[in-house]
């Protein structure tokens, strides 16, 4: 038996709804005893993570109810990644498909927008630096100056790398801020529906977030979905709020585009 099948039976026994049929037949009665015990031990180390990524949401649901989320959450989306720091992408998502499937979370209909939150606050954090995205072809903002008129309209701006958009209708950056606050576990909150639009970014070595205004999250959004600066000049947005976003330094830099005939 080649080492590469081992592995391959021994990491199917592990997931949550594998099968260790394969692994038995390779080790002996006194190994196969000890399978239940590596396979707690790969839950643990998920829910670890899980736990540190969304400490919020627990902290919102309970720890019983955090724990058996993610070994649901687990069995829909086993672990295919040795980085911990990556998994997690889809959580929000699938909360939103258990609080519409389950009547004990009608008072949470928040849960989803909040785990996004945090999970984008986690990915703020470990993304790349400016420096190391502000690579050829990408230019610095300065340099925009140098270019003709033509050439400025063929300019895509370019978003900080740790910077992520979120479009929120219900307002979770309180809920996160008191939970943050505090070490109460409030259950069942009363928050109404506020859309609110959140930037999500790095101060430092810090992720945070900032509250900002409909007109200026919809110029991010054009600046992220890769819009040049002719087609947001042609749009109705409100360019004025771009001095604002590079004094944020949330821009930073551009890229050519080749002109499109």
């Amino acid at each position: 038996m080649r080492l590469a099948d081992w592995q391959s039976a021994f990491i199917l026994a592990l997931e949550p709804q594998g099968s260790a049929d394969r692994l038995t037949l390779l080790v002996n009665e006194r190994e196969r005893s000890r399978l239940d015990i590596y396979r707690n031990n790969a839950f643990q180390a998920i829910l670890s993570a899980l736990q540190l990524v969304f400490p919020v949401c627990q902290t919102v649901v309970g720890e019983t109810c955090f724990t058996q989320l993610v070994k649901g959450y687990a069995r829909q989306y086993p672990l295919n990644d040795s980085n911990l720091n990556r998994y997690g992408q889809n959580f929000a998502h699938w909360l939103a498909v258990e609080v519409r499937q389950h009547q004990g979370f009608k008072e949470l209909q928040y849960l989803p927008e909040l785990a996004q939150l945090e999970w984008l606050l986690n990915q703020s954090y470990y993304a790349m630096d400016v420096e190391v995205m502000m690579q050829p072809p990408n230019c610095k903002l300065e340099q925009l100056a140098e270019l003709n008129e033509q050439e400025q309209q063929q300019a895509v701006l370019l978003l900080r790398p740790d910077l992520a958009l979120l479009t929120c209708h219900y307002p979770v950056q309180q809920i996160w801020h008191r939970h943050k606050q505090s070490a109460q576990n409030n259950v069942a909150e009363d928050i109404g529906n506020d859309t609110g639009y959140l930037v999500i970014h790095r101060n430092g070595y810090k992720a945070q977030f900032s509250l900002v205004i409909q007109p200026m999250m919809q110029l991010l959004q054009a600046i992220s979905a890769g819009q040049t600066l002719a087609q947001i000049t042609a749009s109705a947005l409100d360019l004025s709020l771009l001095s604002d976003l590079i004094e944020r330094q949330w821009i930073c830099g551009f890229r050519l585009v080749a002109e499109v005939d």
